[in-house]
């Protein structure tokens, strides 16, 4: 019995413990190695001098892809770097957790190709939104489980996590919700309702503001 329990004291320890820094290190690398491809991806013209502005113009389907993907990607990076900094230590849990996230992650530049080469099509729009839907539903999975078992520190008002819970599914509800929209009406239709992510967030942000100052 005593050689079981050193075992299963010494497996907790390999598995959990209070250091987050490789793991935080590692999921900035690949947050930072998906961004920075998505403008690696977008190729200077090779035409002639007087084609140039045309061909640029062209482009510019890749240049909103690469804007939109950059900045909601960024906001996931924040909600995780936000997320790390509160807590206390990791589990194995979270670990697998933060893997299935940069699996997603590491998806982004076919994702954003789709919508760049193929946004007027059902199928082009329904990957991207998939895409970047799954993202952000992993990210909320990390908040929801690190409040659900302890992981945040002690000194953290609870009032954070509680409304990161709140906040943290709207992009990915959003994105989700497109797809049907995409299917039965039109990706453009789809791609507008996208605009909700920054009303319903703004509105959030309002209201955490009021109840805030009214405590």
């Amino acid at each position: 019995m005593a050689g079981e329990n050193s075992n299963s004291q010494g497996f907790a320890r390999v598995n959990s413990g209070p250091d987050l820094d490789r793991t935080m290190f590692f999921s900035d690398a690949v947050f930072a190695i998906a961004m920075t491809l998505l403008a690696v991806d977008i190729r200077v013209p090779q035409v002639p001098a007087n084609e140039l502005g045309a061909a640029v113009a062209a482009q510019l389907p890749e240049f909103g892809a690469y804007v939109l993907s950059f900045a909601v990607t960024a906001a996931y990076w924040l909600s995780h770097h936000r997320l790390f900094r509160l807590l206390r230590g990791f589990t194995g849990r979270l670990q697998q957790l933060n893997l299935v996230l940069l699996l997603f992650v590491a998806l982004l530049g076919y994702a954003t190709d789709m919508l760049a080469f193929y946004g007027d099509q059902v199928l082009g729009v329904v990957i991207y939104a998939a895409a970047l839907g799954l993202i952000g539903t992993a990210n909320t999975g990390l908040w929801i489980y690190c409040s659900r078992v302890g992981l945040f520190r002690d000194d953290v008002d609870p009032r954070l996590p509680a409304f990161a819970q709140v906040r943290a599914p709207v992009t990915p509800a959003v994105f989700l919700a497109s797809i049907p929209i995409a299917l039965l009406w039109s990706p453009q239709t789809a791609a507008w309702s996208w605009l909700g992510i920054v009303i319903i967030n703004a509105a959030l942000h309002g209201l955490g503001r009021r109840r805030t100052s009214s405590a």
